[in-house]
C-alpha cells in the first residue's frame, strides 16, 4: 500500500472532506491496480537516508503546504494529475505515461525538501491531495518530525491541531487542521515494520470537497 494512501486510511476521525478524499484515493489505487504501486518513476531515488547532506528546510516546508493549499482550494473538479505532477514534480511519473493514465502518482518534488535530513518524497491525488512522505524512520526520528512539524507549521492552520484518537492502534498518531483555503492539513506517523524499528512519516493536504 501506499504511504500517504495508508496514512489518510489510518486517520479515523475526519472531517467530511477528508472522508471523501479517503474514498477516493482506496478507489483510486484499488482500480489502478499495478499502475499505480509502480507510479513513482523518480520518487525514492534521490536519497532519504540520514547523512545525505541535506540541509532541513522548514521554512521551505511551510511554504511548499501554504501553496499546495491554495493549489487545491478550489476542489477535486479543478484538479489534473499530470497538471500537478507537471507542476511540482521533478520529473513526469512513469504512471502518467500509461494508458489509462493513474489516479496517484509519486515523485520527487521539483525543489528538494528536507526535514531532519531525510528527503521527503512527493504523492499527488486526483481527488484534491498532495502529500509527503518519509519512509522507514526510526521511531524517535518519526515523532521528532511529527512534534517539529505540528509547531513549525501552525502559522499554515486557521485553528488549532486537534489530535485523531486512534483506539484500535495507539501506535498510530495523527494530527489536522483546517487551512484558510478551506483544505485540510494532516500530519502523522505510522509504524510499518515495528520489529525493525521502522516508522512511516507523512503530510498530507487534503482538498475541500
Amino acid at each position: 500500500m501506499r504511504p500517504l494512501l495508508a496514512f489518510v486510511l489510518a486517520c479515523g476521525a475526519c472531517t467530511n472532506a477528508t472522508e471523501k478524499s479517503r474514498a477516493a484515493w482506496d478507489k483510486a489505487v484499488s482500480n489502478r491496480g499495478g499502475a499505480s504501486k509502480g507510479a513513482g518513476g523518480s520518487g525514492g531515488g534521490r536519497g532519504g537516508a540520514t547523512g545525505s547532506g541535506l540541509r532541513d528546510t522548514w521554512q521551505g516546508l511551510a511554504q511548499f503546504t501554504t501553496d499546495a493549499s491554495e493549489i487545491l482550494a478550489g476542489g477535486s473538479t479543478t484538479i489534473s494529475v499530470p497538471r500537478l505532477a507537471e507542476r511540482l514534480c521533478a520529473e513526469e511519473p512513469e504512471a502518467l505515461a500509461q494508458d489509462p493514465k493513474a489516479e496517484a502518482v509519486s515523485c520527487a518534488p521539483k525543489t528538494p525538501l528536507a526535514l531532519l535530513g531525510r528527503e521527503l518524497e512527493l504523492e499527488l491525488g486526483s481527488d484534491s491531495t498532495i502529500g509527503l512522505f518519509a519512509r522507514e524512520v526510526s521511531d524517535q526520528d518519526s515523532g521528532e518530525l511529527v512534534r517539529q512539524t505540528l509547531q513549525r507549521l501552525r502559522g499554515v492552520c486557521r485553528e488549532p491541531w486537534i489530535a485523531e484518537s486512534r483506539a484500535d492502534n495507539a501506535l498510530k498518531e495523527f494530527y489536522r487542521c483546517p487551512t484558510a483555503t478551506g483544505a485540510t492539513l494532516m500530519v502523522g506517523r505510522f509504524p510499518s515494520n515495528l520489529a525493525a524499528g521502522q516508522w512511516h512519516f507523512s503530510l498530507a493536504v487534503l482538498g475541500p470537497g
